[in-house]
């Protein structure tokens, strides 16, 4: 399912393909992309929809692109995705006081 999930270019029917492995939920198909390509994708989660889309709830299969375009939008130049989430993530972490494991 992986090897199909990456012969698309998009990343919604990606995410779909590996989120019909059970098991896998959008935050875990958007990891295994990211593994794949940091330069173009991102880890998402909860953070990034409260973060870029205003919602606190879980992300979901049609979220994941519009999270990647907030990142790409957001992106100060040169540097790839994963970057620039881990980056949102930390000021996540410090505005909100979460994550102080």
């Amino acid at each position: 399912m992986t090897e199909t999930a990456l012969l698309v270019e998009d990343p919604k029917v990606q995410a779909s393909t590996l989120n019909s492995i059970p098991g896998v939920g959008a935050a875990t198909a958007s990891a295994i992309l990211t593994f794949y390509d940091p330069e173009n994708y991102a880890v998402g989660d909860r953070y990034l929809m409260d973060e870029f889309l205003d919602r606190d709830r879980t992300m979901g299969i049609a979220d994941y692109p519009k999270i990647l375009q907030a990142l790409q939008d957001r992106n100060p130049g040169g540097y790839d995705l994963r970057t620039v989430e881990k980056a949102y993530w930390k000021r996540y972490t410090v505005e909100n006081d979460v994550g102080n494991w």
